[in-house]
């Protein structure tokens, strides 16, 4: 049931999802975005969205199971936003914008007002979503770029044009290859002819190793400003690494929402269904796409002498043998699996590392396709594959006969878009 709800200017209207409001009269704003009459903000759950009154307005909520409203006093945006955001506009030339900060200290709010506001003064703006495991751009997992044609009231309105598979919610474990994903959109961000850019990065503060990587992201971005949201002196060994850069302390948002994991895992759900949706099983054959990441039954077979001479060393029949330059890649049943012995015997006697998978382990695994020309067309998850026929069985929305690249993950995930937690005993080692 809606409730009447009246805000006057100088208050702000807190929605946390699930939940909506209807503007029935008057102007509000959301991070720069004006909602006008008969316009409708619904908010995810997991979410919070202020409604800032512009003029007097009067509103109708709903509130859904889980979700709250309250009106409280102030705007969502800081004297000091408004004061970074009024120099940056003042520099009418070519604008990147680096956004650092820790988990849920307001990075998209404020990439959210910085996009709006550089379009009101009629900028070409894009945004680099680098934040991998709040990705709001594309889907989590990624780095995406798109360009913002119009005010948002949230940056996941804004759907990938280009995107980047990471594979894994984190940064920290494969830098060198986030890196090269972003500078990979910096380069599409130039080719789609930005002059304003927004770069948001992840969460990852703590350590020597997060501060490298942090100055690393500068020098592939090459900010005129990096914008950072602290609390205390948390980015303290950060912002020593980018004294290069003009860097601006910005305040917190006094309204910003701190989520804890489960919530943070259902927004990436969210994130997940949003990219799978109109999902169906095809099935691609792997000798005619070419497999990048760790995916059994996409590597080169054995000759049947060296297939025997794996056999007798194990003592085992498999039910697929691959084997590459550094390592040999094993598929068994469940009920016949070769001990560690001989594992270890068969890696002293060919030099090279065996990996040892059962049947059905690649189970849920996330993918992102690609067509010939490099384009990002969407991700799927992996349904089983077909050892014999050298095919997979992909859940995607995304056609068969367009992909040429088949990106593997680290990260499994179910028709629900739920991530699927893998036993101890299945789980591979990174790749």
């Amino acid at each position: 049931m809606a409730t009447p709800v009246r805000l006057e200017p100088g208050k702000t209207l807190l929605l946390d999802g699930p939940s909506s409001a209807l503007v029935v009269s008057g102007r509000v704003s959301v991070f720069g975005a004006e909602l006008k009459p008969r316009k409708r903000l619904v908010v995810r759950k997991g979410r919070r969205m202020p409604l800032e009154a512009l003029e007097p307005s009067e509103l109708e909520v709903v509130v859904g199971q889980g979700g709250s409203s309250s009106v409280v006093e102030g705007s969502p945006i800081p004297p000091s936003w408004h004061e970074a955001v009024g120099e940056l506009l003042a520099d009418s030339g070519e604008m990147r914008v680096m956004v650092l900060g820790g988990v849920d200290v307001g990075k998209t709010s404020l990439c959210t007002y910085l996009v709006n506001t550089a379009l009101k003064a009629g900028r070409s703006v894009g945004v680099i979503d680098a934040d991998v495991g709040q990705s709001d751009v594309g889907p989590p997992c990624t780095i995406g770029f798109a360009k913002a044609a119009k005010p948002v009231l949230d940056l996941s309105e804004l759907r990938a044009e280009h995107a980047f598979f990471l594979g894994d919610k984190t940064p920290s474990y494969m830098v060198e290859k986030a890196l090269r994903g972003l500078e990979e959109m910096v380069k599409k961000a130039a080719e789609e002819g930005v002059d304003f850019l927004v770069v948001n990065t992840d969460g990852w503060i703590r350590g020597q190793g997060a501060a490298e990587y942090k100055k690393a992201m500068a020098d592939i971005v090459q900010p005129k400003a990096v914008l950072a949201l602290q609390r205390g002196e948390e980015l303290k060994h950060i912002l020593a690494s980018l004294e290069e850069w003009q860097v601006k302390v910005l305040e917190i948002s006094p309204f910003v929402k701190e989520r804890d994991r489960e919530v943070r895992r259902e927004l990436r759900a969210q994130g997940y269904m949003r990219y799978l949706d109109g999902s169906k099983i095809i099935s691609v054959q792997l000798d005619w796409v070419k497999v990048e990441g760790r995916l059994p039954g996409s590597g080169l077979r054995p000759s049947k002498e060296r297939m025997a001479l794996i056999r007798s060393l194990l003592g085992l029949e498999s039910l697929l043998c691959e084997e590459g330059p550094e390592r040999i890649t094993l598929i068994f049943d469940d009920e016949m699996m070769p001990d560690q012995e001989a594992i270890s015997r068969l890696e002293e006697y060919m030099g090279k590392k065996v990996e040892v998978f059962k049947k059905g382990q690649e189970k849920d695994l996330l993918v992102a396709l690609y067509d010939g020309d490099g384009r990002f067309l969407g991700i799927g998850t992996v349904v089983c594959l077909d050892y014999r026929k050298r095919a997979v069985k992909l859940f995607t929305p995304v056609k068969e006969d367009a992909i040429t690249k088949l990106c593997v993950g680290r990260i499994r995930v179910g028709r629900d878009g739920n991530e699927v937690e893998e036993p101890a005993e299945l789980k591979s080692p990174p790749a």
